[in-house]
């Protein structure tokens, strides 16, 4: 049987809420960006596991926006890898993208000491 997991990075469980950028805002600033609330389900340094209410379309670029105790929260931008549908709920994989505008290196930060803290309770 051939192994489909295409993962590096070691994954580690979140329930974590983050919102999610579902239409971004217009430049002519008559319309601000919508926003969905959405729950980690997972993390890795590259990406993240998430659920939300409404579908997210596969290929759609996102900007995520992630509470880390700071007076601003972290803001990722990433890929829509799959998405699927458990129960009244969507469940969608996200592959972050790297960016000198984004928060990458804060968020690879945070999921190394999850996964210290998850290691030391174990």
């Amino acid at each position: 049987m051939m192994n489909t997991e295409r993962r590096n990075d070691r994954r580690f469980d979140d329930q974590s809420l983050v919102f999610v950028e579902v239409e971004s805002a217009q430049p002519d600033a008559t319309a601000s960006a919508k926003l969905a609330l959405a729950r980690t389900l997972d993390i890795s340094s590259r990406g993240m596991q998430i659920a939300t209410k409404e579908s997210l379309l596969p290929e759609r670029i996102l900007r995520i926006f992630v509470d880390n105790g700071e007076e601003y929260p972290l803001t990722l931008v990433g890929e829509v890898k799959w998405t699927r549908q458990v129960g009244n709920e969507y469940q969608s994989g996200v592959e972050l993208y790297p960016s000198r505008e984004t928060a990458q290196s804060q968020w690879a930060d945070k999921v190394l000491k999850h996964g210290l803290r998850e290691a030391a309770n174990s």
